[in-house]
């Protein structure tokens, strides 16, 4: 991977640049800096180089249904998630990969369907 470029992702939120805002602060790090304003936020994925940036940008087409998915260490981690946001824990079992797994999640709405994130344990 060349080091020198930098990744990320963003958001059009039109009027919920707040809400979203709020919303994600629970899940990744805010960063400071010359680009943040008002209409301009952006986030650290922990552990990693890649940022989230959300950003107003009414003249653009409103973002809807992006996940982001946190992956649990264990199922104690999923069960804290899931008294902290009053969300009961669904799960399955993959059989696709050849040797079934049971995939436990819980989902967490964001504010106007823009994103979600969802927390699992394998």
């Amino acid at each position: 991977m060349n080091s020198d470029l930098n990744y990320s992702s963003y958001l059009i939120c039109h009027e919920h640049v707040k809400s979203v805002r709020d919303f994600l602060i629970n899940f990744f790090e805010e960063i400071k800096g010359k680009y943040n304003h008002d209409d301009w936020v952006s986030f650290k994925i922990p552990n990693t180089d890649c940022k989230v940036n959300l950003m107003k940008g009414s003249d653009q087409e409103l973002t809807q249904n992006v996940v982001f998915e946190i992956s649990c260490r264990t199922m104690e981690q999923l069960n804290d998630f899931s008294k902290k946001y009053n969300i009961k824990i669904d799960n399955f079992v993959a059989t696709e990969t050849g040797n079934p797994y049971n995939y436990s999640y819980i989902q967490i709405p964001g504010p106007a369907n823009i994103c979600k994130i969802e927390v699992s344990y394998i």
